[in-house]
């Protein structure tokens, strides 16, 4: 006859919290309180139906029978708890494992950006300094962007400003 009582939160409210963007917080204290509250207001009331002296109604009232119907029928009352017809638990759990993939494979492509990004750096941070750097150092570290004795540039020395480059007739 009891209904089932949840004594624990099916939410994880601290790591729900952890979740919401600082620009929501509010709307999440506000949602969070509204929970409570419609919690307290199941809390309030027995998980039990309230027992009726049934004995004291036979006593008071004409009819005795009607009385023992009504008895019968609040003794066989039966609350059942709602069941998940469509098994949306079980979509929600697969979905929740789709993304926790999903999840892993872009941590592991971001991990990897990362690996290389630190590559670059730490090939950057081998190089000299700018100031102690030689334009033959320059030539040897960076020989696409260094200046081509053999292939003369004029002034930007920017390539799309350069005779020759496919657009140099829109400048």
């Amino acid at each position: 006859m009891a209904a089932r009582r949840l004594a624990v939160s099916a939410v994880d409210w601290t790591a729900f919290k952890q979740r919401v963007p600082p620009r929501q917080q509010e709307f999440f204290k506000a949602f969070k309180s509204k929970n409570d509250n419609f919690v307290n207001r199941v809390h309030q009331y027995p998980a039990d139906l309230p027992k009726i002296d049934f004995s004291y109604y036979k006593g008071k009232l004409p009819f005795p029978a009607l009385v023992d119907e009504f008895q019968k029928g609040y003794e066989n009352v039966s609350i059942p708890y709602p069941t998940d017809k469509s098994n949306t638990v079980r979509e929600i759990e697969n979905q929740e494992k789709e993304a926790l993939e999903v999840s892993k494979k872009f941590r592991a492509e971001r991990q990897q950006e990362i690996d290389d990004a630190k590559l670059v750096l730490s090939k950057i941070d081998s190089l000299p300094k700018p100031d102690e750097m030689t334009m033959e150092m320059y030539a040897y570290y960076f020989p696409e962007k260094a200046i081509n004795p053999q292939r003369p540039t004029f002034w930007p020395h920017i390539p799309k400003m350069q005779p020759g480059h496919p657009d140099s007739h829109l400048i």
